[in-house]
């Protein structure tokens, strides 16, 4: 196996309409008739809107406690005088 072997890759959706089904199946036989070998991945689409989310969510966690740190260094002064 070497380790920076490069493949090529295809990658095709097929939604649920019954013609992409249809599309699917007429696909895949005519890979098992040129036997070319290939895998069936199937997605399920909340697992990448969660992705989204918890992206999102992490930024603004992030800016929010960055912003807070920067505000507690323009008031170091304040913060000495009350701990101090």
């Amino acid at each position: 196996m070497k380790l920076l072997e490069e493949r090529k890759l295809i990658l095709t959706e097929w939604d649920n309409s019954e013609e992409s089904q249809e599309n699917f199946f007429k696909a895949i036989a005519e890979l098992k008739k040129e036997n070319i070998p290939f895998r069936i991945v199937k997605r399920r689409m909340i697992t990448e809107y969660a992705k989204k989310l918890y992206i999102t969510y992490s930024i603004i966690l992030d800016t929010v406690l960055i912003l807070g740190i920067i505000v507690a260094f323009l008031n170091l002064d304040k913060l000495i005088k009350v701990f101090g």
